[in-house]
């Protein structure tokens, strides 16, 4: 089981191995792609070490119990049943869109979005939308004010970074003002309030001179993963300039 990166040496390990990958992507010629007969028993392929680190990966990533080399190959050899079903199309319609990526298209009409259904049957093909950007607007009708896109045209797959070590909720205030020209009201992780300026009585005063993890592990009495040092927030409030409603992307707050 690989170790996660931990010191400088693993960093640069890991960039030299994405440089060299990069380098050989860049090089395939689409006449050189192959079909690749999967083989469980076959050592020298590295099918199941493939499937197994992606395997491994992917329970890491959602928290999931991660399962040994043997009961790998044993799931891969049963999994035969299943080319026919509709996963297993769809599976090949995302492999489909991955060898264009890897292959460098720019040009966003050359990728499609499948829409299927077996049971019909149905097959649907059309061109994937541009991702949808979010901008000022003069009045919002949901909000009944004038809403300001901070950065202006940000999308969904955007955030704001923030790794200046350990901070208490007041800097973090403090920072976005002064950084980002925000005036920020509210603070959430999740379920999780962390400030609210607005609670009567001033009540989450207190939490201004404290560090805003060890908030968030107070209230949702959770704990954080080993090796996760960051939280995503989610913040409200007013821009400094004019003082109407903003929209911005989410926070990724790092501490180490």
């Amino acid at each position: 089981m690989a170790a996660p990166i931990s010191n400088g040496d693993d960093e640069a390990n890991l960039q030299q191995l994405m440089t060299e990958l990069k380098s050989i992507i860049g090089s395939i010629k689409k006449e050189e792609l192959q079909v690749a007969e999967f083989e469980k028993d076959d050592e020298t392929n590295f099918h199941i070490d493939y499937i197994h680190a992606t395997a491994q990966l992917r329970a890491r990533n959602y928290k999931i119990p991660e399962c040994d080399f043997g009961k790998t190959k044993m799931i891969a050899g049963k999994i035969i049943p299943a080319i026919a079903t509709t996963t297993a199309m769809i599976t090949g319609a995302v492999a489909a869109e991955f060898y264009k990526f890897v292959q460098g298209f720019k040009d966003l009409s050359k990728y499609k979005n499948v829409f299927a259904n077996l049971a019909l049957p149905l097959f649907l093909v059309e061109e994937p939308y541009e991702v949808k950007k979010t901008k000022s607007k003069d009045y919002d009708p949901i909000m009944g004010c004038p809403v300001k896109a901070v950065p202006e045209g940000f999308t969904i797959y955007d955030k704001i970074t923030i790794a200046k070590g350990h901070m208490t909720v007041g800097e973090l205030l403090e920072l976005l003002k002064k950084e980002h020209n925000l005036d920020v009201s509210m603070i959430a992780c999740g379920k999780c309030a962390l400030f609210n300026a607005y609670l009567p009585g001033n009540k989450h005063a207190p939490r201004l001179t404290r560090r805003i993890e060890d908030v968030y592990l107070e209230i949702s009495q959770e704990t954080i993963p080993v090796g996760r040092t960051y939280l995503k927030l989610e913040v409200s409030g007013e821009t400094v300039d004019d003082g109407s409603d903003f929209a911005c992307p989410p926070i990724l707050y790092k501490w180490e």
